[in-house]
């Protein structure tokens, strides 16, 4: 059942239906929004308590519609409840059903359904193709700026991105000018919506791909996967991570063992880690950085290794404090609020007592791959 929430009403002026803002809405400058026939027969169908097939029924009744007209007014519908939704007037936990256009991606634990041009989609994605089916992510992309600019609480802020939360959900806005308006994302992760007014732009695709990173990493969270940035290879049926500051080798580190072991590149840069039945696997996922390096596979986990650059090859010492602290700071799952950041920690603690963890400090060269993979073989025999 779709919920309405507090803060408008319904009434006209001069014959012409509209939804006024009140009290909060108002401080927050919410905008009036106009209903034409379609949008009045459907919101007042709300206000009676409705689903989507009841909004749709009572539309097709409404017009006589014929069997032919049902998919536009599919669309209708969606659009109407997208419009309330971005205008902070339905409850978030709004599922949309997916369309006969929707495109669906079992990426990780997360399946993702996409409505929105194709051109705008990576070529990445649809190596994780998948069959329709419930959606834990329902992404959609609007061709139109949000009605309204609900802030809230500030989260970051940086020259390029601003995250705010409010009630309802996560509000990205670009003030370095994107060529995107802004991104919402309902608190659970469940629904994201990206106003997108201009979608045949110029390089919009790339910057939709690391926009949708976003989305999807906060609904991975929620479904205990973890993203840590890191390089890995395939050995021994095993995924091992190569983590370390910009700059510390790990692709350097990776390509290493490539060259001279003939193990697989998994990922070039970011890994998504989640415990099935007690083990930690290892996700493939799109996002690689620049390597261009990914797989569409699910691993078990072998192990991390943190990387020092040296003129020798050695192994430091580590801490169980040392490890999490690390692992921590290599997450790029988002630690926005206390809650997620506890969120990483729990997830971190649990990584550490499962997998063994290296601090290698070393060179660039064959020696140090060679000097790090007898030490995993010598662990291996443990």
């Amino acid at each position: 059942m779709i919920k309405l929430k507090r803060g408008y009403c319904l009434h006209e002026i001069a014959g012409v239906p509209y939804l006024l803002p009140y009290g909060q809405n108002v401080a927050d400058f919410r905008r009036s929004i106009r209903l034409n026939k379609s949008g009045l027969l459907l919101y007042r169908t709300l206000e009676q308590g409705a689903d989507e097939r009841l909004l749709l029924t009572t539309l097709a009744e409404h017009y006589h519609a014929k069997d032919s007209d049902i998919p536009a007014l599919e669309e209708d519908v969606r659009l109407f409840l997208l419009q309330l939704q971005a205008a902070g007037i339905l409850t978030p936990s709004i599922r949309y059903a997916p369309t006969p256009t929707d495109l669906f991606f079992q990426i990780g634990p997360a399946v993702i359904s996409y409505n929105g041009p194709e051109q705008l989609l990576k070529p990445a994605f649809f190596d994780f193709s998948c069959q329709a089916q419930a959606a834990d992510l329902a992404f959609r992309i609007l061709t139109a700026v949000p009605d309204v600019h609900a802030g809230g609480e500030l989260l970051i802020h940086t020259d390029e991105l601003i995250i705010c939360r409010n009630e309802d959900y996560y509000m990205f806005s670009y003030p370095a000018g994107y060529g995107i308006a802004e991104m919402h994302v309902s608190l659970d992760g469940r629904q994201a919506i990206l106003f997108c007014p201009e979608p045949f732009a110029s390089d919009l695709a790339e910057k939709v791909f690391h926009i949708m990173r976003f989305a999807y990493l906060i609904r991975a969270q929620s479904l205990g996967a973890f993203a840590i940035h890191s390089s890995s290879i395939l050995y021994q049926d095993k995924a091992w991570l190569f983590s370390g500051p910009s700059g510390s080798g790990k692709s350097t580190h990776a390509s290493l063992w490539n060259r001279q072991f003939g193990t697989p590149y998994l990922n070039g840069d970011l890994n998504l880690l989640v415990f099935m039945d007690g083990k930690p696997i290892v996700y493939g996922i799109p996002w690689c950085g620049t390597s261009g390096q990914y797989t569409a596979k699910a691993v078990p986990l072998g192990g991390i290794t943190f990387l020092k650059q040296a003129p020798t090859d050695a192994l430091l010492p580590m801490t169980a404090e040392e490890t999490a602290l690390r692992t921590m700071q290599r997450l790029i799952s988002p630690s926005w609020t206390e809650e997620m950041l506890l969120s990483n920690l729990l997830f971190v603690e649990r990584l550490g007592s499962s997998v063994p963890f290296f601090h290698l400090q070393c060179t660039k060269e064959d020696s140090a791959a060679l000097f790090m993979k007898q030490e995993i073989d010598r662990y291996g025999t443990r």
